[in-house]
């Protein structure tokens, strides 16, 4: 009896044996999932490491200013890079400012100062708005004074005989006019949103004119004055102020300004 127990035994291990050697390879060879083991206590968080102090950048170009004019309120001034002796006065127009200069002031700062004066009369219940008289003599006069309290504001003498004029408006009439009666001094113009085409007789003894209009006033007659003119000796170009109405530079007058100064002051 106790034979047959033994060989009954060795007869079921050798079964199970087999059995296990034919299940398929994925169960047969499958390990078992792993004990979790309990996690290490966290390290303490390490103070954070302090950026290093970032050097502040120089802004590409010298601030607007307002700086003392002798006999008439500060004017607001961009000062050129470098060492320039050259100006370019701005003439803003009717009943406005020189609110928009900071926004295209980059152009010229490469080539001159620029100085933005103010209208010489004020206007009736808009304080700080000016418009321009009819003195043109009387506004050289202001030029000429602005633009010597300016340089020696800077410390550098600007030349007060080749003069950049810009005008917007009623102040590209003037403008105009200036280079009319003073060829000697406003050698280069730069007329915006004038009034009307400027006058061949006017403008036929600058060095540069450049016109310009917004894209959304009339351009057709402007644009044939820059083309005639230039033909006729007095080297001008046009130039379109994209999007702009009257009043308006536009979302590119900046840019646009940037190549009117390279064209000019060149």
């Amino acid at each position: 009896m106790r034979r047959i127990l033994v060989v009954g035994a060795m007869f079921g291990a050798a079964l199970a044996v087999a059995a296990w050697k034919h299940l398929p390879a994925s169960v047969a060879s499958e390990p078992r999932a792993p004990v979790p083991l309990a996690e290490p206590p966290a390290a303490p968080d390490a103070p954070p490491v302090p950026e290093a102090p970032r050097a502040l950048e120089a802004p590409p170009h010298p601030a607007v200013r307002f700086v003392p004019v002798s006999g008439e309120a500060p004017a607001r001034v961009a000062p050129a890079d470098g060492d320039s002796r050259r100006a370019v006065i701005y003439l803003h127009g009717f009943c406005s400012d020189a609110g928009s200069v900071p926004e295209w002031a980059p152009g010229v700062q490469r080539h001159a100062t620029l100085i933005a004066l103010h209208g010489d009369l004020g206007c009736d219940g808009q304080p700080g708005r000016h418009r321009w008289g009819n003195d043109i003599r009387f506004i050289d006069y202001r030029i000429v004074r602005a633009i010597r309290s300016v340089g020696k504001n800077l410390g550098r003498e600007l030349d007060v005989s080749h003069v950049t004029i810009v005008g917007y408006s009623e102040g590209a009439a003037r403008a105009e006019s200036l280079a009319w009666l003073y060829p000697e001094r406003y050698r280069r113009a730069v007329l915006m949103s004038a009034p009307e085409p400027p006058v061949f007789d006017r403008v036929r003894r600058l060095d540069r004119l450049a016109v310009l209009r917004g894209g959304r006033e009339y351009q057709r007659t402007y644009r044939m004055a820059a083309e005639h003119y230039d033909r006729a000796g007095v080297p001008s170009r046009y130039w379109e102020l994209p999007g702009a109405t009257h009043g308006e530079l536009g979302p590119d007058g900046a840019r646009v300004l940037g190549e009117v100064f390279e064209f000019v002051e060149r």
